[in-house]
């Protein structure tokens, strides 16, 4: 269901059936894949002292840093991975099986962040035995900055079938030997069924958030990963 918001800076206000069509400049923004309502200050769960919090609300998951915050569809915190009191500006996720950040709408809403900045890049990696293998060899794409569409809303970059299968130069026999490695028997056996190298597919989004503080010589600098489920 198509859902349309308007961003009133600096919060974002749900637009009334019955408000008048606003000039072209703050013509309402159709959303198709994300809500864009920050949830109640009460029901964030502070999960550091540096003050990065995560919460989330039905598919919608939200991220705050300080003032600023970030939010996204079909992303979970990777609680095994993420550590907010040693490393705040690498935010770990895991995408819902069968979805993708690719064409979604990113929201930020900011308090006394300003000049924000948004970069996306990519990573493959090879598929075998359905398993995507996130220790072996990987392409990463270079960071592109998006642009926004309104006032800090950007909308995550789509990649070509040819930017999903690039992968650095490599042969049969040198992933036979990666996966007698590993020592994963069901792996091994898929790799030994194998006449040709089997396709490259996305196997993380890397999304990057910078911005200054109004009045402060602090910055933002964040990095959030969102590693792809099969």
């Amino acid at each position: 269901m198509k859902t349309l918001f308007k961003l009133v800076a600096p919060a974002i206000v749900l637009l009334s059936c019955q408000q008048t069509v606003p000039p072209e400049k703050e013509r309402p923004v159709q959303i198709d894949t994300m809500q864009l309502i920050a949830p109640p200050a009460q029901s964030a769960v502070k999960v550091a002292s540096n003050e990065v919090s995560v919460v989330s609300r039905d598919s919608t998951t939200y991220v705050r840093f300080g003032d600023c915050y970030f939010s996204l569809d079909w992303i979970t915190p990777n609680t095994q991975r993420n550590d907010f009191e040693l490393h705040p500006d690498t935010i770990f996720f895991t995408l819902a099986p069968k979805r993708t950040i690719e064409g979604q709408m990113i929201a930020i809403t900011t308090g006394e962040s300003e000049k924000i900045k948004v970069a996306q890049s990519y990573e493959t990696s090879m598929v075998a035995g359905h398993q995507l293998l996130r220790k072996w060899k990987h392409h990463r794409g270079a960071w592109e900055h998006l642009t926004a569409e309104a006032n800090n809303f950007y909308i995550c970059r789509k990649y070509s079938a040819s930017e999903r299968s690039r992968f650095p130069e490599t042969t049969l026999a040198d992933l036979q030997l990666h996966a007698n490695k590993t020592g994963n028997k069901e792996l091994v056996r898929a790799v030994s069924l194998l006449d040709t190298l089997p396709k490259a597919a996305i196997s993380s989004y890397f999304l990057r958030v910078n911005g200054t503080i109004r009045n402060s010589p602090l910055r933002i600098n964040k990095v959030l990963i969102i590693d792809v489920t099969l």
